[in-house]
């Protein structure tokens, strides 16, 4: 059954595109994404497809996605993954710098999004100036 025992590319997909959409927010506008990805040769693939789809598809960013995952530093926290990576983002946002994954070393070579640009893990700590309102400007860059 896949989406439920096994991530479906094209259903996560669908949902960022639609929950962007009543949001009212440019994907393009996205500097960051805090990704889920727990290492796993089956589902890593599924959900950085997805990012890389929605996000960097529409020819429209000139650097690449910013992309992380606390699990490569703290390991997956279970129940806790999603507020886990919500204290991550709400940190680097009030510190202005985004932590490094301190264990990443290569892609998964099916995420290919990473392998061909689209995306980018962060491997040293980066600075950045960024908003909840997901607002671009010239002091600002959005981060979700």
């Amino acid at each position: 059954m896949l989406g439920v025992s096994f991530p479906s590319e094209k259903i996560q997909t669908r949902l960022l595109r639609e929950l962007y959409s009543e949001a009212g927010v440019d994907p393009s506008s996205v500097s960051y994404v805090e990704l889920h990805c727990t290492g796993t040769a089956a589902g890593d693939p599924q959900e950085a497809n997805s990012v890389a789809e929605v996000f960097c598809s529409d020819g429209r960013r000139s650097t690449p996605l910013l992309v992380g995952s606390t699990k490569s530093n703290i390991g997956h926290p279970e129940a806790a993954a999603g507020l886990a990576s919500l204290a991550k983002v709400l940190i680097a946002l009030q510190d202005h710098a985004i932590p490094a994954n301190l264990h990443y070393r290569q892609p998964n070579p099916k995420c290919l999004g990473l392998l061909d640009g689209r995306l980018k893990v962060i491997k040293i700590n980066r600075l950045v100036y960024g908003s909840l309102d997901c607002t671009k400007s010239d002091q600002t860059e959005s981060a979700v």
